[in-house]
């Protein structure tokens, strides 16, 4: 096996020119799922005021230094309310949330004193507890937001407290999925890889578009691959890249120099390919070649189409593999296999049994799938490898 035929060079060729999408300014609303493509600055601090952490007295620490001390209640303020200065000498009844008034620099919990108006005060503690301070989460001015984060629930809510209304995000990727094949335009087999890599698409966020199947003829098939690559910022093809008669794919594209075919030494999913088209507004849009075969189709979706997707998006370390421990032996090999697989009850992975190279149902029972990589002796019980988790 020479390098340029392994699974690591391929999945580099494959990404080999992709830049990332151009951003686009979203309101928050909209911007859930997506990753930022720009750094964001607060605009207000976290907290945006002094408040108390919680329901008690607001007091001047030095008039509670020697206890027990009884203060006069000069007033109760909750959260929203305006605040006046604390007078030396009294306390005031906070709730949480409220803001300090000013002079109080510490606020006693409520089950710390007596309750009740003169406050006695059984317990006290430094200046600044129970306070959270303005700007002690993030400070106006400061990155509240590195480019490339991920939007989710969290985040958006961070965005709209530091007074954040609109981003920078990288658009949704647009994928096209072109099945290829006589039995599958002619309806004798179903069109199950397009089914799948569409949901396996729509998983990583991408917006989809199937274009097939596409018949066994070459300008035909150029024809809805140029339709596809115009709508689309990829386009993956399935099938119609080995040595035979009617592999429509290869022998439309093996002549462009834009385009690569040759044996990764994985398996299942030998043969591949990639390349390019550019359209017509000057866009060159990359083209992933995929084996017909479901598993293989699946799982060089998962190695390779996801490195162009993550990179379409910014993000191109979101295609890192996990790593688990075998929990079973496996056989060694000369290239990288990929087995579908479960986890025992010690969360190691164990390869199921069967066949697996074209099996769909071990692949709907499959939690993840095993990437062995090629060895010259079996992998122990007990072995890290990297796993696809589905």
């Amino acid at each position: 096996m020479t390098d340029a035929g392994s699974v690591s060079a391929h999945r580099a060729r494959v990404v080999a020119g992709v830049e990332p999408l151009a951003p686009v300014s979203v309101p928050l609303a909209a911007a859930l799922g997506r990753r930022l493509a720009t750094e964001v600055v607060a605009t207000l601090s976290v907290p945006p005021f002094d408040h108390a952490a919680m329901d008690g007295f607001a007091v001047r620490a030095a008039d509670v230094a020697s206890l027990p001390v009884s203060l006069p209640v000069a007033g109760v303020v909750a959260a929203g309310d305006p605040v006046a200065v604390l007078e030396a000498g009294t306390a005031i009844r906070i709730m949480t949330g409220a803001p300090v008034p000013p002079g109080a620099d510490l606020v006693v919990p409520f089950e710390w004193t007596s309750g009740h108006d003169p406050v006695e005060v059984l317990k006290s503690a430094d200046s600044g507890r129970h306070i959270r301070f303005e700007g002690e989460d993030v400070r106006a001015g400061e990155v509240a937001l590195a480019a490339g984060s991920l939007l989710g629930a969290a985040q958006i809510g961070l965005l709209v407290s530091v007074g954040v209304a609109m981003v920078e995000v990288r658009p949704r990727p647009r994928l096209g999925v072109i099945s290829t094949g006589a039995e599958l335009v002619e309806g004798h087999v179903p069109d199950s890889n397009t089914a799948t890599l569409l949901a396996a698409g729509r998983e990583l966020g991408a917006d989809v578009e199937a274009f097939g199947p596409a018949p066994d003829d070459v300008p035909r098939f150029l024809e809805v691959l140029r339709a596809a690559a115009e709508r689309c910022d990829v386009v993956v093809t399935t099938g119609g890249i080995s040595a035979g008669d009617h592999d429509v794919v290869k022998a439309a594209l093996r002549d462009d120099p834009a385009f690569w075919f040759g044996p990764v030494a994985m398996k299942p999913g030998r043969p591949q390919g990639c390349g390019s088209v550019v359209t017509s507004d000057g866009r060159r849009v990359p083209v992933v070649t995929l084996p017909g075969t479901p598993i293989a189709a699946y799982a060089a979706f998962l190695l390779f189409v996801r490195e162009v997707l993550a990179v379409l998006e910014g993000d191109p370390a979101g295609a890192v593999m996990r790593r688990a421990r075998l929990g079973a032996p496996v056989e060694a090999r000369d290239r990288t296999v990929v087995l579908p697989g479960v986890y025992d009850e010690n969360d190691h992975v164990v390869p199921l049994p069967g066949h697996a190279g074209h099996s769909q149902r071990l692949l709907a029972q499959a939690e993840v799938l095993l990437v062995v990589p090629p060895v010259r002796q079996a992998l122990e019980t007990g072995t890290d490898i990297e796993v696809l988790v589905l």
